[in-house]
């Protein structure tokens, strides 16, 4: 058998099926959907029950899907939610994925509303996580529960990023942007990324198909976004740190780099390297991909390593994008549905 065809500029090989396939690909794990919060884009337009703990894969089954993964290329895995913190059991799903002997140098990150984190933060740092993203719609007290529902709260965020910085974890801020909601505070949001040595992305409002009504009230394009921020302080173009990257860089006059995340108006469907895996195991290859393949049930009915890495290349095979603006069938979703 010859060696796989390789195209190292474009991240691909040929897999055992002909079929592309990239050499690396980031892994977001959802591990577990629940959440204290009710962001308006996304419990609201939540269309499944969430997964019941009895499913949610175990930090033993966590570790021996980490192996096949890293198998197959994974440089970056970030655990989200849901909230992941609700997870009792979060250290140990971590140390599962960075066990020296399999994690072969991956990067390991956690997306978080920062209302547990803190407190966790030095165990999660000792069980291998490298990087921290927190959530904040608002900087406003009087304005953040009625986006995020009740018990959010801004200063369990600058606490989190606190602990973060004294823990040596590099931590970004993610706002989804909401016309008519928060699009005043873009520049509130600069001056604290700046303040608070953060890195800040503006999102923009994914229609995936359950919230109609509020996102087409709300929604914000992302060149919007940078034209609100380049009015006051400028917004130069960067290139991209790396091509598969979902933010896209700029610079304010002044210095701050800010992203912005314009999934549904500049789809990267090209370059994107993402996988997801569901809290029970599921796996595919885009965000609005129905399903997914169920690695997590084959293995809990006996599959051997042989038999489930089958099980995951025929997902890598068959990444391609589901975007809105490609005509393939879909079915409407939540962020809540898929775990952020």
């Amino acid at each position: 058998m010859g060696l796989p065809i390789v195209d190292e500029e474009a991240n691909t090989q040929a897999g055992p099926s002909g079929a592309a396939r990239r050499l690396r690909y980031t892994l977001r794990v959802s591990v577990l959907e629940q959440c204290q919060l009710d962001c308006r884009y996304c419990r609201p337009g939540a269309v499944t029950s969430p997964t019941e703990a009895a499913r949610w894969l175990r930090p033993d089954e966590h570790g021996r899907l980490a192996e096949l993964f890293f198998a197959r290329g994974i440089e970056k895995v970030r655990f989200t939610g849901g909230e992941p913190t609700l997870r009792k059991d979060l250290v140990d799903v971590v140390a599962a994925w960075s066990r020296p002997a399999i994690h072969r140098g991956a990067r390991l990150a956690l997306t978080t509303n920062a209302l547990r984190a803190a407190p966790l933060l030095p165990a999660l740092k000792n069980a291998g996580l490298g990087t921290l993203t927190v959530h904040l719609d608002t900087l406003r007290a009087d304005r953040v529960e009625g986006l995020m529902g009740a018990g959010a709260c801004v200063d369990a965020v600058w606490d989190t990023v606190d602990v973060a910085h004294a823990l040596g974890l590099p931590v970004k801020l993610n706002m989804v942007v909401q016309k008519g909601r928060n699009d005043d505070e873009l520049a509130a949001f600069i001056d604290q990324s700046q303040a608070r040595d953060v890195e800040v992305r503006f999102i923009e409002l994914m229609n995936t198909g359950s919230a109609r009504g509020y996102v087409k009230e709300v929604f914000i394009s992302g060149r919007e976004i940078v034209d609100v921020v380049a009015a006051t302080r400028g917004a130069r173009p960067l290139p991209r740190r790396h091509p598969s990257d979902p933010a896209a860089l700029y610079q304010t006059h002044d210095g701050v780099v800010f992203g912005v995340i314009a999934s549904d108006t500049e789809p990267f469907c090209s370059d994107c390297d993402r996988l997801r895996l569901s809290a029970d195991g599921r796996v595919r290859g885009c965000l609005y991909q129905p399903g997914g393949l169920p690695l997590g049930a084959a293995l809990r009915a006996g599959a051997s390593d042989a038999a489930l890495l089958t099980l995951l290349d025929a997902a890598l095979d068959d990444k391609r994008s589901h975007h809105p603006l490609v005509q393939v069938v879909r079915q409407p979703f939540s962020m809540a549905d898929v775990g952020g």
